[in-house]
């Protein structure tokens, strides 16, 4: 039976594993956006060749919501091999996580500048030519109000401000912007600029363009999500710990029922008494044994032999 107790112990396991599967899930459906998505993380992974971000995501979420099915499984019907299976998986997983995050934490300066760079190219070279790239970098300096990679002078030397200056004029101290740049899309002074500002030399430059680069506001952001990303990295580990000990507290539990039941049956005076009998040079404990019937018998006996003498006495 059941006490109380266990009947706590058991359902908070089973409510902390349940909430790791449905974690493992978000973070699964997130990495298969970064995976596939080739818009969301061009970016990122610009002429790398390397996704090993996203396939690591998407094992942490697979891993996740199979260890997390064993636990349910195990706490669920109480048995012991399932619930010592999740406790070596989720201890496995908390070791892999934690040094998994110090790797990164270590890579984040490289990180930093292949998100640069990346942004560098996609300026440079590919926006205009590529709908992904001029998708990618209208909707960064539209949506962080910036332009360019450091100023809006980075679009100085790009082969899209090339395209669009006047053949023979080149070099040349003027060059064309991206309307993405603009404060005002419709304006007329927007699109040309100069390196010495705008061309009517009475209006801002700050009027016109968005007047920060995007490099900075693009990894400003990224390090806020690895923030966050670290501190919900933390409580899934936090999650996985609390999860362990639950478990292991219950499978310490069964086995020390089962043992009790089975020490109990054991010191029985009946096991005890079969125990002896099945080990040779061993004697069964002996236990008196009544004989009514000879009893009887003596009784009998003695009640003749009383009746005889005095008979014999009578004649």
């Amino acid at each position: 039976m059941q006490t109380r107790k266990h009947t706590i112990i058991k359902w908070c396991a089973f409510i902390f594993i349940f909430n790791i599967g449905v974690i493992g899930t978000v973070i699964l459906a997130v990495s298969l956006r970064i995976v596939f998505d080739n818009d969301y993380s061009y970016l990122l992974f610009h002429e790398s060749g390397s996704y090993l971000a996203g396939y690591v995501l998407v094992a942490t979420g697979v891993s996740l919501m199979i260890v997390s099915s064993i636990g349910c499984t195990g706490v669920a019907k109480g048995n012991p091999p399932l619930l010592g299976l999740s406790v070596f998986c989720f201890v496995l997983l908390v070791a892999v996580q934690v040094t998994f995050g110090r790797v990164a934490y270590n890579e984040l300066a490289p990180f930093h500048e292949k998100v640069h760079l990346g942004i560098f190219w996609a300026i440079q070279r590919h926006y205009g030519n590529d709908i992904a790239n001029t998708t990618v970098i209208d909707l960064i300096q539209q949506g962080w109000k910036c332009c360019g990679l450091n100023t809006y002078a980075s679009w100085s030397n790009s082969l899209y401000s090339k395209r669009h200056v006047p053949k023979g004029a080149w070099p040349t101290k003027t060059f064309i912007v991206p309307k993405s740049c603009c404060i005002d899309w419709q304006s007329d002074l927007c699109e040309e600029m100069h390196l010495d500002g705008i061309r009517n030399i009475n209006t801002p430059v700050g009027h016109v363009l968005f007047m920060e680069g995007c490099g900075p506001k693009v990894i400003g952001a990224i390090d806020y999500y690895i923030g966050c990303l670290f501190g919900f990295g933390a409580v899934i580990v936090s999650f996985e710990i609390i999860a362990t000990i639950l478990c292991a507290v219950l499978l310490y539990e069964l086995i020390k029922g089962a043992y009790l039941i089975k020490f109990r049956t054991i010191k029985s005076p009946e096991s005890t008494d079969l125990i002896a009998s099945e080990q040779p040079g061993i004697p069964p404990r002996e236990i008196p044994v009544s004989h009514p019937s000879t009893t009887a018998y003596s009784s009998t006996r003695t009640s003749a032999t009383v009746t005889g003498k005095a008979f014999s006495s009578l004649v």
